[in-house]
Order: C-alpha cells, then sequence, then structure tokens
C-alpha cells in the first residue's frame, strides 16, 4: 500500500438488510490497514443508527451505547485522513452519509451524493443507462398505493404478464445484495411476490426476465484518474438467481474469472461498465452487473457504488486476475478518495 501513513476511519454496519455484509467487508479492510501501518479507526453503526468509534476495535465493535451521527462526525472531524465507506445497500451507499461528510468537510471512498443517489434506484438509474444508450430490459414501475389486497395485487399482476410476459422480475427499486428481489414465474406467485414486497415499498420495479450468462464489469480508478476496466468475472449461481445467500455463503455460487465468454463480448461489457460509472458519475470505483443473452446481446442490470470487500466478493476476484492483491486494491480505492474533489 502506499508510504504515507493515514489515519482512516472505516465507516460500516448500518440499518440497511445488507447490515452483516458491511461488517465483515469492513473486517478484512480495517486488518489489511493496520498491517500497511496505517492508523484505524472503526466505526461501527450499529442496527438502531447509534455510532460507535473504536480507534483499536475490529469491525462491529460496540462502544458504550454509541452516540448519534452529528456527535461522531464532529469526533472524526479533524482528526482522520480519510473515510473508508465499508457501507452497503440503502444506509451509507444511497447519498445520504456522503452529503453529510461532505458538510463536515470530511474525505471519503467511493462514489459522491449524486451517483450514489442515482445507481441506489435502479428505476432512476434506468433511465439514465437509457438517456446514454445503455441496453436495458423491458420493465413496468408499479405503485403499492392500494396494493395491500389479493384482489388489487391480482388485478396488477394481470397487466404485469400482459406486458412483460412471465417469469417477472419483482425488486425493491432501493435494495441491494439482491435484497427484495423475487422472480415469480406463475401468476399465483406473481401475486404473492406483489404483496410481500409492496408492504413495505412504495414502488416497485418489475422487470422482463432476461435469460442468459450473469457477468460483471469492475471498473478501478487509476493513479492520474483514468478508468481501467477489470477483467469480466461470470457467475454462476446454485440457485435460481444470484441471490443474497449466492452471494455470500460459501459453495453459493461459482465465479470464474475471466468470464468464459468471446472477446467480443468481454469487450462490450467492459465498455458498458465504463460508460454506466460515467453516465451515473461514479468515482474510484464500481461494478456493473449484465446479462449475456443467447445471441451475444447484452442487457445491463445494476451498478454497485460501493461493491463488496469480503473474500468471497467479485471485486477483489476481479482485481485478482491481473495480480492487484486485496492490500494493492485498496490502496487505490484510498487514492481516488483522496484526490477527488467533491
Amino acid at each position: 500500500m502506499t508510504n504515507q501513513r493515514l489515519r482512516i476511519a472505516v465507516l460500516h454496519g448500518g440499518p440497511s438488510s445488507e447490515h452483516d455484509i458491511s461488517v465483515w467487508s469492513s473486517r478484512g479492510v480495517l486488518q489489511t490497514l493496520r498491517e500497511a501501518g496505517h492508523e484505524t479507526i472503526a466505526v461501527f453503526v450499529d442496527r438502531s443508527g447509534r455510532w460507535h468509534l473504536a480507534p483499536l476495535g475490529d469491525s462491529g465493535v460496540v462502544v458504550g451505547e454509541g452516540v448519534d451521527f452529528l456527535n461522531a462526525i464532529g469526533s472524526l472531524r479533524g482528526h482522520v485522513d480519510l473515510c473508508f465507506l465499508g457501507f452497503h445497500g440503502n444506509y451509507g451507499e444511497d447519498g445520504k452519509v456522503q452529503a453529510v461528510l461532505e458538510l463536515a468537510g470530511l474525505r471519503y471512498t467511493g462514489s459522491g451524493v449524486m451517483a450514489s443517489a442515482l445507481a441506489m434506484d435502479k428505476t432512476v438509474a434506468r433511465r439514465v443507462y437509457a438517456g446514454v444508450g445503455l441496453p436495458i430490459a423491458g420493465a413496468m414501475e408499479l405503485s403499492t398505493a392500494g396494493l395491500g389486497t389479493p384482489g388489487a395485487a391480482q388485478v396488477a399482476a394481470r397487466k404485469l404478464i400482459a406486458g412483460l410476459g412471465l417469469p417477472v422480475v419483482v425488486k425493491v427499486p432501493t435494495g441491494g445484495s439482491s435484497v427484495g428481489v423475487e422472480i415469480p414465474r406463475d401468476e399465483e406467485a406473481l401475486v404473492a411476490s406483489l404483496l410481500r414486497l409492496g408492504a413495505d415499498a412504495p414502488t416497485l420495479l418489475c422487470e422482463q426476465f432476461v435469460s442468459g450468462v450473469e457477468i460483471t464489469a469492475a471498473v478501478l480508478e487509476r493513479d492520474d484518474g483514468s478508468l481501467e476496466s477489470l477483467p469480466i468475472v461470470e457467475i454462476v449461481p446454485k440457485s435460481a438467481f444470484f441471490d443474497y445467500e449466492s452471494k455470500y455463503q460459501t459453495g453459493g455460487s461459482e465465479e470464474i474469472v475471466p468470464a468464459r465468454i468471446s472477446a467480443e463480448a468481454t469487450a462490450q461489457a467492459q465498455r458498458n461498465g465504463v460508460m454506466a460509472h460515467r453516465a451515473l458519475g461514479c468515482a474510484g470505483y464500481s461494478r456493473t452487473d449484465q446479462i449475456l443473452r443467447p445471441d451475444g446481446s447484452l442487457v445491463l442490470l445494476e451498478t454497485n457504488t460501493l461493491p463488496g470487500l469480503t473474500p468471497a466478493s467479485l471485486l477483489p476476484k476481479a482485481a485478482g486476475a491481473v495480480d492487484l492483491s486485496y492490500s494493492a486494491l485498496l490502496d487505490r480505492v484510498i487514492a481516488a478518495g483522496l484526490r477527488t474533489e467533491r
């Protein structure tokens, strides 16, 4: 890693469906930074939203009752060189924490407020993709107002089937790690999905199911600010799709890098990843998930602005394929965070 010894706060946890993954990711980040000689503070946000600052602690360490975020930010302000964002999901990856850090004058890793918010909302991200000509699946946006009864859900389901066919991919637009994603394959299952996912979400994104090879394209900033496309990773889930368990449970999926796809498809997938990164305004690094159809065409699924950094995560595997160690990967992420003007 960089020879410069830095004071780095690793922010993680939070009241998100991806709380546990954030804690797991940050454990490796903290250990690697400390081994490199950096001074670190583990900043754990518990599920209730209380912040716990542990200068010598591991990820997930609770310090007393914790403090509110204003006191936590005040403690960090002027005392750290950088905040390393280890959050995932709709707390810390959606732009809100980024906004607070910017107001406090604290530097941080990853994308800024607008890019984080755009990418986190899959419905809005689709509009950005379409605006620059990136390929997306057919979809319908569904308000969940008045959708709380089986009869209303059945009417909605029939409209979706008429417009998109079966199966349908039903998503909570601001979910992550495939949390809040279901693929019902008949009308009865679709009704159940609409009732279940719509109970706690104002809208649902319903997409046409696209079959093919699941791949992901990671983008990483070089030291001069230019973008590097890492090797494409092919994902072979053991379940019906690359869900939460497939992503994070040992043996839940097989990740093959480089992907077993043509050179032409590889190049196009990498171009799509860079285009998505730029269109959303991402910074530092990102990872764009795609489907390669049997006819050779590609469809974008989503862009992750804070990709996972666990041993099972896709970004470290893509980096490793070009002999970029975990430590060197973090070094690149940190360097980008230090030079990015917000």
